[in-house]
């Protein structure tokens, strides 16, 4: 089974790096580089999991979880930022973040992550 997952990030470099990070992972992986596209996509395609960064133009990843429990949609979802705070860890866990990860993201520590809720959530 392949799965499919989602990357969101304004930043083109970040986007590449994740993306070359699971090129030969066996998963699928497609790409957002704002909010608004991120929540487009989520909404009319079938995700196993989605990344999205915090600050993005158009809607914040919180946005987007959010507009998708709005809609009925669930999609497993792990946030990443650079500028982590109380008020947005405490929003995370609201919504049902699966985890929430500070960037720069050491490559191992998302690899593991992702692997772990795939082995965890399909194994």
């Amino acid at each position: 089974m392949t799965f499919r997952i989602l990357v969101a990030d304004d930043q083109a470099e970040q986007l590449n790096a994740v993306v070359h990070l699971f090129i030969d992972s066996g998963y699928t992986i497609e790409v957002a580089s704002s909010g608004s596209d991120a929540l487009n996509m989520l909404l009319n395609n079938q995700f196993d999991l989605s990344l999205l960064d915090m600050h993005m133009p158009g809607l914040t990843g919180l946005e987007v979880i959010g507009q998708l429990k709005q809609n009925g949609h669930h999609v497993p979802s792990i946030l990443m930022t650079g500028q982590p705070s109380r008020d947005i860890e405490l929003a995370a866990i609201e919504l049902g973040v699966l985890t929430m990860l500070r960037k720069p993201i050491p490559a191992e520590v998302l690899r593991l992550t992702v692997h772990n809720f795939f082995s965890q959530n399909h194994g």
